[in-house]
């Protein structure tokens, strides 16, 4: 038989085995070094796939972080994220210095993903990666910031499917996780997958 899990690792993989089921999803290892933020945005790049402005590095400092994003031109407003974590609990919004000291200790250990902060409707698409190509779900919002539904406050606490408007939008978004999926495969991953994406409003 086979076994559908949301998160598993290396343990819950010799469970299965005891047990005589496999896991229906790629290895927890494979999982793991894709999941990483770094790693997916240049998997993305390799797809031809368009990110938000940003350069990843090293900043043991906020001078060295405004430097970073100096260099990329990026701007004095950043998004800045660690490799792993969700629900937006490993993405900091820095401005001043104060920003960075909040959690200086957390970022000056880690490769940092370092974005311009832009006016954006969030959301997701839900994919399969297979042999035939890649199978893309309908588009859909992220649901954030809810108390009711989510312990971290402003994090994600689920999507919803988005049925009007945005024609253009949904086509491209579709078109990059086809893209996408089909360069996970190449990469050795073969099934379901979420891509994140931003439509930048003002534009």
């Amino acid at each position: 038989g086979y076994l559908l899990l949301v998160m598993f690792d290396e343990e819950t993989e010799a469970l299965a085995r005891e047990l005589g089921q496999k896991i229906a999803l790629p290895p927890a290892k494979l999982r793991k070094h894709i999941d990483s933020k770094i790693t997916t945005t240049k998997l993305g790049n390799e797809a031809g796939i368009k990110s938000a402005p940003n350069t990843m590095g090293r900043a043991r400092s906020f001078r060295q972080l405004m430097a970073l994003a100096g260099k990329a031109r990026l701007g004095k407003d950043l998004v800045v994220q660690t490799p792993y974590g969700d629900s937006g609990r490993t993405t900091f919004f820095i401005k001043t210095e104060d920003d960075w000291r909040k959690n200086a200790d957390i970022l000056g250990k880690e490769q940092l993903k370092v974005m311009r902060r832009i006016n954006h409707l969030p959301g997701t698409l839900e994919a399969v990666a297979t042999r035939h190509g890649t199978l893309v779900g309908p588009m859909q919002t992220d649901i954030t910031g809810f108390a009711e539904v989510t312990p971290y406050k402003g994090g994600w606490c689920g999507n919803d499917v988005f049925t009007g408007g945005f024609d253009k939008e949904r086509a491209a978004v579709q078109k990059m996780a086809r893209k996408l999926g089909d360069r996970l495969y190449r990469a050795g991953y073969k099934g379901a997958f979420c891509m994140d994406f931003l439509i930048d409003t003002d534009t």
